[in-house]
């Protein structure tokens, strides 16, 4: 498993020590696959998969000095991004939440540009003089620690090993290199676990 850091969401927002964290000090659950089952602390697996239509989990990843945030789903999504002001919103063609999926990711304390990431069901609006139209599905918001660093992630999707589809955001450390590529996804919790252990939940 690569020795790198992936932030679960807890029951309240996940937050780190107040020092970075360099990428290969902590490890954790890599997309696609499920950490080895820890009978003190890992849940079963799922008897069923999640409903089609539903975020079942967004992730976070601190890499090289960057970051990278996947989506998860049982089935593939349209994923869609714009900026306003200081903020990345990304918007995902899934009609529902899954567990815990609506919790906020703290991602301050880590090594990376983004500070923190928030996803919520939106429903469409129609365009007027001064806002373009909105479908209807997930809007998450991913929040920069800096004005400059502020773009579009590249994206790429995969099914991955799971059987499961993730859509990924990388926001590298540099800066200056163009934004081009597919979408992603999250990470659903068990409340009281810890963060580093437990697989996704439905």
């Amino acid at each position: 498993m690569r020795g790198a850091l992936v932030l679960l969401l807890l029951v309240g927002p996940a937050f780190a020590d107040t020092t970075p964290h360099k990428e290969g000090q902590y490890g954790g659950v890599t997309p696609g696959e499920l950490p080895a089952r820890d009978a003190a602390t890992a849940p079963a697996r799922p008897r069923r998969p999640p409903p089609r239509g539903t975020l079942t989990w967004i992730g976070f990843e601190a890499k090289e000095g960057g970051a990278e945030v996947f989506f998860q789903s049982v089935t593939p999504f349209e994923l869609t991004q714009r900026i306003e002001g200081q903020t990345l919103i990304v918007h995902l063609s899934l009609p529902r939440l899954g567990h815990n999926t609506w919790r906020q990711i703290d991602t301050r304390f880590f090594d990376n540009p983004l500070s923190s990431i928030v996803a919520r069901s939106v429903g469409g609006v129609r365009a007027t003089k001064t806002h373009p139209a909105r479908a209807a599905g997930i809007e998450v918001r991913i929040a920069f620690k800096n004005a400059k660093d502020v773009r579009e992630g590249r994206t790429r999707t995969a099914s991955e090993a799971d059987g499961m589809f993730y859509a990924y955001l990388r926001f590298p450390e540099d800066t200056g290199a163009p934004a081009t590529a597919p979408p992603t996804l999250q990470e659903p919790q068990t409340d009281g676990q810890p963060a580093t252990t437990n697989p996704p939940t439905p």
